[in-house]
């Protein structure tokens, strides 16, 4: 059953742009919850998290260690003093969607000072971010997927009203709200800054019905791992590394292919790959032979880019180096690295800032909170892979 739906959710979204459910569920701005039924519990009532975790346990948990519960992370708060209220209303439309959510950031920001007393009995103030409710409630309607055991319609019989059922949220649509630029949006050299559901809609994945949720909420599983993630990149990519004898020289291919992405890799122009051929002696003393970055290369400004070498679905990356024999002496190793920089962009972003935070008039307010998100893009880098095979003709000492 559940492949029948998957089947029938391909064929009726496939290609459609404009879908009234989802226009209709990510209209901006988007409006207050309003008062909760009077015949709900306290517990019904609340958006909180923790309160839908109740009944919705693993969901809540994985959400709780997922990027999606730190949207409102030190990286975007430290800007909103120098963009104002109107320019972080901007962000704020995937950062914290509720119309709730938006304001008491803007209170804490004191750019608004109040809000309705009624907020109070479902959301208390001090709630921000991308939580449950952006995706699922709606003027104070639950919305979902379809049940596992296939029923599509509005489940009645369930706590807060029970929930209308939508097949959008199995869909890629569902998700390009926040993962694809505006047509409108800022072009550099041609490009939105985000377009991984066009890059998906032209790759094979959608063409045979693979969904970001497939790869990203596995089972239903509301972890939405990314590039972050050290186990779900190397799921998506194949590599080969090989040293070997040709001639009078040694030579070195290492390459890996975008097997399982269904987009380009790396995503967005943040993150950054690293390849690197390093050789190793008996004595532990390196040289690095080659390096070369994979990723999309702009400026701290976003006006320019220098580069753009991204793999699309299915390609492959190839790098080789050639080092003569005569060169090689006893007991040496070639190694293979590939690093992952997740927030290599915001890295070179957050420490300009800091060291023209005068020139930049940056407020007190914001330095420490900028020094705490330079501190966890730095953390956030990882290898990725590494192979070492001894040179041909090296020998131990």
């Amino acid at each position: 059953m559940k492949a029948l739906l998957v089947g029938i959710l391909f064929f009726v979204l496939q290609g459609c742009e404009e879908n009234s459910f989802l226009n209709s569920h990510w209209k901006e701005p988007m409006g207050e919850q309003g008062p909760p039924p009077s015949h709900f519990s306290q517990l019904e009532k609340s958006l909180e998290p923790q309160s839908c975790g109740t009944c919705h346990k693993p969901q809540f948990e994985a959400w709780q260690n997922s990027l999606h519960s730190q949207t409102i992370s030190p990286g975007v708060l430290w800007q909103l003093p120098g963009l104002g209220h109107e320019e972080s209303q901007k962000c704020f439309r995937c950062h914290s969607p509720l119309a709730e959510t938006k304001q008491y950031l803007s209170i804490e920001e004191g750019w608004k000072h109040t809000y309705p007393e009624e907020w109070n009995s479902y959301l208390p103030q001090g709630s921000h971010g991308l939580i449950c409710a952006s995706c699922h409630v709606r003027n104070q309607q639950r919305f979902g997927p379809p049940s596992l055991n296939g029923t599509i319609g509005t489940e009645k019989n369930l706590p807060h009203g029970g929930y209308t059922t939508a097949l959008e949220f199995e869909s890629s649509l569902f998700c390009k709200n926040c993962h694809e630029s505006s047509e409108s949006g800022k072009k550099i050299n041609g490009k939105r800054m985000m377009e991984t559901y066009s890059e998906w809609k032209e790759s094979d994945f959608a063409k045979q019905g693979i969904q970001c949720q497939n790869c990203h909420m596995p089972d239903r599983k509301h972890e939405w791992k990314g590039i972050h993630d050290l186990e779900m990149v190397k799921q998506g990519l194949s590599f080969s590394f090989q040293v070997k004898e040709e001639g009078n020289y040694i030579l070195i291919r290492g390459s890996f292919t975008s097997e399982k992405i269904g987009h380009k890799f790396p995503s967005y122009a943040v993150p950054k790959v690293y390849v690197r051929f390093v050789l190793e002696n008996g004595n532990r003393k390196e040289m690095l032979l080659r390096e070369e970055v994979i990723g999309r290369f702009v400026d701290i400004f976003l006006e320019k880019e220098i580069y753009d070498n991204r793999l699309s679905p299915g390609e492959t990356f190839s790098m080789e180096e050639r080092i003569e024999k005569k060169d090689i002496d006893k007991d040496v190793w070639v190694r293979m690295e590939v690093d992952v920089d997740p927030g290599e962009m915001y890295v070179r972003m957050f420490r300009h800032n800091l060291e023209n935070r005068t020139s930049l008039k940056l407020s007190e307010k914001s330095i420490p909170i900028l020094k705490q998100a330079l501190a966890e893009k730095e953390r956030s880098y990882y290898r990725l892979f590494t192979s070492k095979q001894r040179a041909p003709g090296s020998l131990p000492r």
